[in-house]
């Protein structure tokens, strides 16, 4: 099991492309990652670490979930068509910096669940016929696979927004 903390943060910007998407097919997702950080550079904004992965909606992992992928910025910025800009809201987050990269990521989110419940932590969601929804659960990459090419390697930050 990886080590939680719970954390205090502000709000935190970003520029970004939501959308529904499948574990089944994450490249299409992994897509707008480049374009996203193309976009910025172009209207001249300074990305402010690597790509977050923040889930909105949820069911299972085998259905269609609500995420936007996003880039942190300082400030919220307009970078072209098809692009979003918004906040990831101030809060106490339950955080997670697991070892092993994305292949561990599962196994995070299943531990840090039930860390929570086990601490009396109550989690910031709403409970639907049609999933979680998440006020802020996100995933963040700290390693940049270009320079680090082991997926075992790569630094994740995962963060659940407490109520």
């Amino acid at each position: 099991m990886s080590a939680f903390t719970v954390e205090q943060r502000a709000e935190r910007p970003w520029v970004g492309v939501p959308m529904t998407a499948e574990l089944a097919h994450w490249d299409r997702v992994n897509e707008h990652v480049p374009r996203i950080y193309g976009a910025l550079a172009e209207a001249g904004g300074i990305p402010r670490g690597g790509p977050i992965y923040r889930y909105h909606r949820l069911r299972t992992a085998a259905d269609p979930m609500d995420i936007t992928v996003c880039v942190p910025v300082s400030a919220c910025m307009e970078i072209g068509d098809g692009f979003e800009t918004g906040v990831i809201p101030a809060g106490r987050y339950l955080v997670a910096r697991p070892e092993g990269g994305p292949d561990a990521l599962a196994r995070t989110h299943r531990d840090m669940w039930e860390w929570a419940g086990v601490q009396g932590l109550e989690l910031a969601i709403d409970e639907r016929a049609d999933g979680i929804h998440w006020h802020a659960r996100t995933e963040q990459f700290l390693t940049d696979p270009q320079t680090e090419p082991d997926r075992d390697k790569w630094a994740v930050e995962v963060a659940y927004l407490l109520k």
